[in-house]
């Protein structure tokens, strides 16, 4: 049995949220409300609440803390801002049309802080799931994102909110993971190689062309569920939504001890719902390993006072190793 939520009388929690679901009957007041603890939550706090009405039906939600105090400590400033998702549920995602969770509004939960309301998306985390034919959804809804994309981020980019995906921000990662390693962690002697293939994949990555990003497309970010037609894959998590180069989110998805003939057949589902993939110059391939390297200086450069929960664990490391030594190897263009 999930844990309990401690916070606000749950009648007063009903009554708040009675508002937000529009379509109760007028005396159609919720019977109760249970409150527990999301088993996927990783930075942020999450609870699956289900709102029980008379006649027996049950509408379950999410509530996910927003704020800058629901970041502090566990993101670091260079991307913190515990707003940018509210922005994105309310103005970005129902203007491009993407699979995404229905967003129902803002809980204002007193001391307890400001919650989004969020409709429980029905299925499984990508990560636990081991058909292919789900992870080649996921690639091809990434696709289909990113083309719509390539349309609509300079307009976004206006408002001030996207993260910005750029030179700037992938060398402060490499800064934040180089002091780490003079700090012990991750193992020293690495720095030098790892630096110079880094440097070169930033370059890399500034001279492709920009779309919108989700800016962690990693499995656990994706629900996938069975469907007449096949696997649908619906996104959540986009406090991390930025403007910047397609590869950075196929490598967070196509990253992990996967067969040389696996990945492939993720990446031609992707270019197969984005036949004209936003790559320029030295192509998606390369681009996809320049972006792994970058990924993987971020989570090492993350922050201090935050885990990756087990479900999300990777050999930073290693990754990073291996993406620097497959970089040194290209002739300089």
């Amino acid at each position: 049995m999930r844990p309990s939520v401690r916070g606000p009388a749950d009648d007063a929690v009903a009554s708040r949220l009675r508002a937000l679901l529009g379509d109760s009957e007028p005396g159609d007041w919720p019977l109760r409300v249970t409150r527990s603890e999301c088993p996927f939550r990783s930075t942020h706090a999450l609870e699956d609440i289900e709102v029980h009405f008379p006649g027996g039906r049950c509408v379950p939600l999410v509530l996910k803390a927003c704020g800058l105090a629901a970041t502090r400590g566990v993101r670091p400033r260079i991307v913190m801002d515990g707003h940018r998702e509210l922005w994105a549920y309310e103005n970005l995602l129902p203007r491009l049309d993407v699979d995404a969770p229905r967003f129902l509004g803002v809980l204002d939960l007193d001391r307890s802080g400001q919650r989004l309301v969020l409709e429980r998306v029905a299925g499984e985390p990508l990560h636990l799931v081991g058909d292919l034919g789900a992870w080649r959804a996921a690639a091809r809804w990434l696709g289909r994102f990113h083309g719509r994309g390539r349309a609509a981020w300079e307009r976004a980019a206006a408002s001030g909110w996207l993260l910005a995906q750029d030179p700037s921000l992938h060398e402060r990662w490499l800064a934040r993971a180089l002091r780490r390693a003079v700090g012990g962690a991750p193992s020293p002697g690495w720095t030098g190689s790892v630096a110079r293939a880094a440097r070169r994949a930033i370059r890399i990555l500034a001279a492709a062309p920009r779309t919108l990003v989700h800016g962690e497309f990693y499995p656990s970010n994706v629900i996938v569920s069975r469907a007449d037609s096949g696997w649908r894959a619906r996104v959540v998590d986009w406090e991390s939504i930025g403007v910047g180069p397609a590869a950075l989110d196929l490598a967070a998805l196509t990253t992990g001890g996967w067969s040389a003939t696996a990945r492939a057949g993720l990446i031609e589902a992707y270019r197969s719902a984005a036949p004209d993939p936003p790559t320029r110059g030295v192509g998606l391939d390369r681009e996809l390993e320049c972006a792994t390297l970058i990924n993987a200086l971020q989570w090492l450069g993350w922050s201090e006072g935050w885990s990756a929960p087990p479900h999300q664990a990777w050999d930073w490391e290693a990754e990073a190793r291996a993406a620097a030594s497959r970089i040194a190897t290209w002739a300089q263009v």
